[in-house]
């Protein structure tokens, strides 16, 4: 009966045990039927499965009514508040983030864009290894910069942590808005 009672009420043996008095090793053992629980125990283990159907055990063996069971807590809204603001404080720093990567990727953007009419010049240049270096630079770098940290990829990655954000703000807003006395 010890385990059938542990699971209602979600109890470990080691909680079970310590409300009956008992060493969890000697739950254990009456659990698998090796042997019966000391003289005396079961009272305790029957006032909980008493408890179970809402009846108080009496001292002579009879039951009756139990008290009304205690209310369900309310959830506090300082916990939800607190996550709120910290949704609210990241999804402008993450809106104002996005901004500047995408100021960013306009620069490298217009780097790419540039690169073909560069190495389309016919003139002369005074140096032409250390010009294709120097292109081949300029256009890796825009390449690594759009592809790693302000590309479109960046930026979606960004814009959906912020969505993320906004949509948690919203859905804690209407929640803080239920509860009694908002």
């Amino acid at each position: 009966m010890a385990d059938y009672t542990r699971d209602y009420f979600g109890l470990t043996q080691e909680r079970l045990a310590s409300w009956l008095g008992v060493e969890r090793s000697v739950l254990a053992h009456a659990e698998i039927g090796r042997r019966p629980l000391p003289p005396g125990y079961w009272q305790q283990e029957a006032r909980l499965l008493q408890a179970r159907f809402g009846l108080v055990l009496q001292v002579q063996g009879t039951t009756s009514p139990a008290p009304p069971p205690l209310p369900l807590p309310v959830p506090a809204s300082d916990p939800l508040e607190v996550r709120l603001d910290y949704c609210r404080h990241h999804a402008r720093r993450l809106a104002h983030q996005l901004k500047r990567m995408r100021t960013k990727a306009t620069v490298y953007e217009a780097r790419l864009r540039a690169v073909p009419a560069l190495r389309a010049w016919t003139g002369p240049v005074p140096d032409p290894a250390r010009e294709e270096n120097w292109l081949a630079l300029f256009e890796q770098e825009a390449e690594n910069a759009l592809l790693h940290d302000c590309g479109a990829g960046p930026q979606r990655l960004l814009e959906a942590r912020l969505a993320g954000l906004e949509r948690e703000a919203e859905l804690l807003t209407d929640f803080l808005n239920t509860l009694p006395g908002a």
